[in-house]
């Protein structure tokens, strides 16, 4: 190994390589490391590391030394930026209105007590003020990219992932805004000696951070929707640019890439159809990105700071783990999410790499704060980054897997059986109210724009006038066409009341499920309502959802092996 490693010490100092090839052998390594993974059943992203290990500065030393690698931060910068549009993009109001109460009580407590934990264990290990802070603001942050990877990976789609998603862009929000706090309030203390005399700086400097980003980001949202409404714009030319454009005006206004471009997905996810389905404009360049940024994360990964601060290290990790398993079990329970999301939720934020670096990054330029502190921990963050990202993604992988919602992104027959699509406490006066409530859900969970709210009632209530969609065992099916759309859309609605619906048997209705059906589809419709009948005469799986206290316990049960005959896939 030593020779092989001076023979490639020769080749690279005999002449510089060019950043093609040095990219070229990014792709290569990572590739290699990927296939080996799959071969022995680990993650891929696992695989890229290694690779990125192997013909980096701790290996072979093919590609040069880590100063080498800052001409290649454009590569992770994009490849970051393109994470944070995609998870912006999942902060959809259709997405997460029914379930923002776990969300954000799983986001707050996850950080506050990762924080707490990391203070208090730092502070009985004798380390200083400063430093925990430092310490505690950036330990706050999870790798975003390697939770999109390992989703996209396993296929996995459902209320944890969503909630994953979601937790994942508050947390890294948080992470950013608590890092600039407590950087200018350990400035401040440098400076005068007093760190509570800058609590308006601090404030107004994260100010900046949050709404310069958000202008930025939903400025660059609203011209990019503008431009891709327009045939003669290039729709994967125009989001390409977009990022990069965010990308730049962001170094330029001292502001977070990431919040920017978050902020951007989050515009594009809540606008009209056309700038939603350009979240997926640039799928094609996300395989080749994410191998070179996983790879090139394990070039960078600091072996040698791991064991130059061992111990301190191995306490950070130990605190970070602990407050976050906490953090994420206690507010998924306040939250009222069920026990399979609460108890992986942890795991699969144990990952921390890209934004945690950053935070290195911008925290060598605080010129006030001592050197030896600044570099105590930048080592102690690398060695732990070091770590979470080798076994990390082992973690990941196993509460994807352990939640059940692995291999179920694909298409199902009824595409809106999921949770955003379901209430569970509709009061209505009568059937022809809970109709029109139902509409006015329906419009504000699907992209029907092209149609009002009362034309769209119009049509579902002259259907219902001609002949009740009422079935029998509490069941009613409303149902009718437009003219146009991109797909069947529907939702459910509980009510526990019951309401007269005309049904055969005279028994009041309690489960209701409204579907608009485009007159392209008319026989994926006759399907659907087969398919929807079959199941909700099941006794058993009826009486369950009527049961369900919340969007979520009536989607677990939709998602149960006994319905899974009825909702099948499509492949």
């Amino acid at each position: 190994m030593d020779a092989l490693r001076e023979l490639f010490k020769m080749i690279s100092d005999s002449s510089e390589l060019g950043p093609f090839l040095v990219i070229s052998i990014l792709v290569l390594a990572g590739f290699v490391g990927g296939w080996i993974a799959k071969l022995i059943k680990l993650p891929h992203v696992t695989g890229n590391i290694l690779g990125g290990i192997v013909v980096g500065p701790a290996c072979l030393g093919l590609i040069g030394t880590h100063e080498h690698l800052h001409d290649l931060q454009p590569v992770s910068t994009f490849a970051m930026s393109l994470v944070a549009v995609s998870i912006g993009g999942h902060l959809s109001y259709r997405r997460i209105h029914n379930s923002l109460r776990r969300i954000i009580s799983t986001s707050l407590l996850e950080v506050g007590c990762t924080i707490a934990v990391v203070i208090t264990i730092a502070r009985l290990f004798q380390m200083s003020w400063p430093m925990t802070l430092l310490l505690g603001a950036i330990s706050a942050s999870t790798a975003p990219a390697t939770t999109i990877a390992l989703i996209r990976e396993m296929r996995a789609k459902g209320p944890f992932v969503k909630t994953l998603i979601s937790v994942v862009a508050l947390n890294n929000i948080f992470c950013i805004l608590l890092f600039v706090m407590m950087s200018t309030f350990v400035s401040a203390y440098f400076e005068s000696g007093e760190a509570a005399g800058k609590i308006d700086e601090a404030l107004l400097l994260s100010g900046y951070h949050l709404f310069g980003a958000l202008a930025l980001g939903l400025g660059a949202g609203w011209i990019s929707k503008i431009l891709v409404s327009k045939p003669k714009f290039h729709d994967f030319s125009t989001i390409l640019l977009a990022i990069m454009v965010c990308d730049g005006l962001a170094a330029y206004l001292g502001l977070s890439p990431l919040l920017v471009n978050l902020f951007f997905g989050v515009y594009l996810g809540n606008s009209t159809q056309v700038a939603a389905k350009q979240l997926t404009t640039l799928v094609p360049l996300e395989p080749i990105l994410y191998v070179c940024f996983f790879t090139l994360a394990g070039v960078s990964l600091h072996l040698d700071a791991m064991l130059a601060v061992g111990a301190l290290a191995a306490i950070y990790i130990f605190a970070r783990i602990l407050g976050k398993s906490l953090g994420a079990a206690l507010g998924g329970i306040l939250g009222k999410a069920s026990p399979r999301i609460w108890k992986n939720m942890a795991f699969a934020l144990y990952p921390q790499s890209g934004i945690a670096i950053g935070l290195v990054v911008l925290l060598g330029t605080e010129t006030s704060i001592p050197e030896e502190i600044r570099q105590a921990v930048g080592a102690i963050i690398l060695a732990g980054v070091t770590i979470t990202e080798i076994i990390g993604p082992f973690c990941t992988k196993a509460a994807l897997a352990r939640s059940g919602e692995a291999g179920l992104d694909r298409q199902r027959l009824v595409e809106f059986l999921s949770e955003e699509f379901i209430t569970v406490d509709l009061q209505a006066k009568d059937k022809w109210d809970a109709i029109r409530q139902l509409v006015a859900f329906l419009k504000r969970t699907h992209r029907v724009e092209h149609m009002s709210e009362e034309e769209l009632c119009q049509i579902i209530v002259k259907r219902e006038k001609e002949i009740s969609t009422a079935m029998g065992c509490g069941i009613a099916i409303p149902h009718g066409r437009i003219s146009m759309g991109p797909a069947i859309h529907g939702v459910m609605a509980i009510c526990r009341d019951g309401l007269d619906f005309d049904a055969p048997d005279g028994e009041p209705v309690k489960l209701i499920m409204l579907i608009v059906t485009p007159e392209d589809k008319k026989d994926m419709h006759l399907k659907v309502l087969s398919s929807l009948s079959a199941m909700v005469s099941d006794e058993t799986i009826r009486n369950r959802i009527i049961a369900a206290i919340s969007p979520e316990d009536a989607m677990e049960v939709i998602e149960s092996k006994e319905a899974r005959g009825y909702n099948y896939f499509l492949d």
